[in-house]
């Protein structure tokens, strides 16, 4: 076999506590890391020398105001590969085409999934030459995502999102709100650390897997809200009050609980299969491309 084609899955943020900025750089975080059906598609081809790598035809979302892919070494997948044939020690190649649905500065983590799928996909290919603990510690160098989606199913992610554990959820339906511009990241930690610094205390986090799913099993809303706050909310709401209204159209067409999934610009609703009002043309009006999705099956 010298090639394969692998989905690329988007996830959300279940739940985001942002803390204090670290000596490193980083923040520390937790958050629950749910892949979801909606993806990219990666196709990957050996080589015997270089890495190229391109878009496989160029989907609705490849651009999005001063925020586009990088097809160079900047992309999180090339450097994926990149590292994945120093860690190997393969003197070898191989040609990256990426189908992109995923919007860039989305709070989606379209590149880190790309990046999980190349790792996963050469390792594939060159007869797993890597243990599954050693392509996890490349994927933590990567980006902070991408060891969740290496995982492929659900993790509380603590750290800076390299310390993840595997936890069991229900299939949950979703509706994506994409709007057509993005956020950018590390715009957005700078803005919460500018909040607390004006006054706005760093509050605990209350994210479980354990608590979520008693909230989901009892449909108690008030629960599900606590669960899946999100520390930028305030932030990101305030310089973009589209999305803060984005989210209280969601739940006041039903659905059980809206979060900004990330850093944004996705709100995301959690939402029952039926007996709710689709608030899919409200949010057309306002800009916001919608997509329903699910999250992925947990794996027994």
């Amino acid at each position: 076999m010298d090639s394969l084609v692998l989905k690329a899955h988007a996830k959300v943020n279940l739940g985001l506590w942002v803390g204090r900025k670290r000596p490193d750089g980083f923040h520390d975080i937790v958050t629950i890391v749910a892949p979801v059906a909606f993806h990219d598609t990666v196709s990957i081809r050996t080589a015997p020398r270089n890495i190229v790598l391109g878009p496989a035809g160029a989907g609705p979302q490849v651009a999005r105001g001063n925020l586009a892919v990088p097809w160079d070494s900047g992309n999180l997948a090339y450097r994926a590969a990149a590292a994945f044939f120093r860690a190997a020690r393969i003197q070898a190649g191989c040609s990256i085409r990426i189908t992109k649905r995923i919007p860039v500065g989305g709070g989606l983590g379209g590149g880190s999934a790309d990046a999980a799928a190349v790792l996963a996909g050469l390792n594939q290919l060159y007869g797993q030459p890597l243990s599954p603990r050693r392509l996890s510690r490349i994927a933590a160098s990567i980006g902070s995502d991408v060891p969740a989606l290496l995982k492929g199913r659900p993790c509380i992610a603590r750290g800076r999102g390299e310390k993840i554990r595997a936890v069991r959820l229900p299939r949950l339906e979703l509706l994506l709100c994409l709007p057509p511009y993005a956020v950018a990241t590390a715009w957005a930690y700078r803005a919460v650390d500018r909040l607390r610094t004006g006054g706005q205390g760093l509050t605990r986090p209350t994210i479980s897997p354990k608590i979520l799913r008693a909230a989901l099993r009892r449909n108690e809303l008030d629960g599900l809200a606590a669960q899946l706050s999100n520390s930028f909310e305030p932030a990101v709401f305030r310089r973009f009050p589209a999305l803060g209204r984005a989210r209280k159209l969601l739940l006041r067409h039903g659905a059980l609980a809206a979060s900004l999934s990330g850093s944004g610009s996705t709100v995301y609703g959690l939402v029952r299969t039926k007996g709710w009002k689709d608030p899919m043309a409200a949010l057309a009006r306002r800009g916001f491309h919608c997509v329903k999705t699910s999250t992925v099956p947990t794996a027994e």
